[in-house]
């Protein structure tokens, strides 16, 4: 690219290949003004960063199949195919949505609603009251493209079945379908946007072709009725009840986990778990059925801390988990001990952390992802223990570099006069068996020990210096430490 200067201004010359952006763009280094004005103008080079950002941009917006074949739906564009454009000939007079028509089958009984299925869904139908996630482009005759789209926001929408937050037409026909089902509506004005229509986009009396995918929903009507009953009426709940508001707030937190609202799943299982801890029991039956769930949720919200990089939290779940009485099965303890370990690595405690592998391992001996994280495991360790050695090999450098240190170890038996307590961390056994330290380290105690023998053996030196960010802790057991090396 070339920018060209004098006295009428400034031009950029692009080549052919170049995407013509008008907007700031970033240079890899920065313009000489002289040569800027100059007859011959300034050649400059565009950064890497600003070039990967053109790249993006010319890429075609529409770049995702679907999105594109969704487009290609509208205005009779792709809505038949050749065999049936021939075979409907005889219907020349027909306009497209007509043409449609006879295709589709009545939802409603009056031709408010048609209906063609494009693939079949799994499970049951949906309920009222249920939280549904669907996909849907909308369109009007004649228009090749969509009006309306959530394949271009890249988002699906989430509605309630029956809320009044939905058109009607397509609240009747979201509540024809199953889970995985993609299907093409005609919707008729009464129960779409009526006689005015959405101007200026949607013109009055106008019928819409909808397809929709439903991606997901959750029977969440358990989980509605159990929250408009007042304090006291929940407390009077039925276990049954409770375990269907239970189960319905577990299935929410799993539809929203899989979207990746984490805060939102979080919620959904605590309130859930809160739920069943204050059921009241009846019998063995039902002790095992709140065990049961009980566990999921705790295994849930450990997976959930675990990925807010909460791993503190995440220990806790596990622990709550495996404390549950009854309804553990052996897939579950497997699951919560392999949390437990992920959590008890993220926070470096690698002796835990492999115990609560192996604990999995015992329970599934063949699972292919617990040999994965011991073997991480092992590698994680030794680059903790490398980045320890490296920090305590610049904690303790030599004197020059410690010159502000306040902790030392002094020898009496030398000719200067101790400047401070002394304390050191000594090799001696009985130091490390009276010491309850746990936060000491073997690399801390192994680095000390080394200087120490050097100290030791060096007539010359009479004061071992240490830094002065030591914790409690740590001085504690460097002075115990001086006492068994008789300093």
């Amino acid at each position: 690219m070339r920018v060209g200067g004098g006295v009428e201004g400034v031009t950029v010359v692009e080549d052919k290949d170049d995407d013509p952006y008008t907007r700031p763009l970033q240079l890899s280094e920065a313009l000489n003004v002289s040569e800027l004005f100059s007859e011959t103008g300034s050649v400059f080079e565009v950064s890497p960063e600003e070039g990967e950002k053109l790249k993006e941009k010319a890429r075609t917006f529409f770049d995702d199949d679907a999105i594109i074949n969704s487009l290609k739906l509208g205005a009779g564009n792709g809505m038949f195919s050749d065999d049936e454009e021939q075979s409907s000939s005889g219907d020349e007079g027909l306009e497209p949505f007509e043409k449609l028509a006879q295709k589709m089958e009545d939802m409603t009984g009056d031709g408010g609603v048609l209906k063609m299925e494009l693939r079949s869904g799994i499970g049951g139908g949906i309920p009222s009251g249920a939280s549904v996630v669907f996909h849907y482009s909308a369109y009007l005759q004649f228009c090749d493209e969509p009006f309306d789209s959530s394949h271009l926001r890249n988002k699906p929408e989430r509605k309630v079945m029956d809320s009044g937050d939905l058109m009607q037409g397509l609240n009747v026909a979201i509540k024809t379908m199953r889970k995985g089902e993609i299907a093409r509506f005609l919707v008729k004005p009464e129960y779409a946007f009526g006689k005015l229509g959405c101007l200026p986009r949607i013109p009055g009396n106008e019928t819409i072709l909808y397809e929709v995918n439903v991606v997901s929903f959750v029977d969440r009507a358990a989980a509605d009725a159990y929250e408009e009953l007042d304090e006291e009426a929940q407390s009077a709940a039925t276990f049954k009840e409770k375990l269907e508001a239970a189960r319905s707030y577990h299935r929410q937190g799993n539809e929203q986990y899989r979207e990746g609202c984490l805060p939102a799943a979080r919620s959904s299982y605590f309130r859930a778990s809160w739920i069943m801890e204050n059921a009241r029991l009846q019998d063995e039956a039902e002790e095992l059925q709140r065990g049961a769930l009980l566990a999921k949720l705790r295994s849930n919200l450990a997976q959930v801390f675990l990925e807010m990089k909460e791993p503190a939290r995440s220990c806790t779940q596990c622990k709550l988990g495996l404390g549950v009485s009854k309804g553990l099965s052996d897939d579950m303890k497997a699951k919560l001990h392999y949390r437990y370990g992920k959590a008890k690595a993220m926070l470096n405690d690698f002796k835990d952390a492999r115990k609560e592998f192996r604990h999995a391992q015992r329970l599934r001996p063949n699972n292919p992802d617990i040999s994965k994280e011991l073997e991480c495991l092992l590698q994680q360790e030794e680059k903790h223990m490398a980045k320890e050695r490296l920090m305590y090999q610049r904690m303790f450098g030599a004197p020059t570099a410690l010159q502000h240190s306040s902790t030392s170890v002094h020898n009496p038996t030398r000719t200067s006069a101790p400047n401070h307590i002394p304390t050191s961390v000594a090799a001696s056994p009985s130091a490390k068996q009276n010491s309850i330290l746990p936060t000491i380290t073997p690399e801390f105690e192994r680095i000390v020990e080394e200087r120490i023998m050097s100290f030791a053996l060096d007539p010359d030196v009479n004061e071992l210096p240490f830094p002065n960010k030591l914790s409690e802790e740590e001085i504690a057991f460097v002075a115990a430490a001086a006492k068994a090396a008789n300093f």
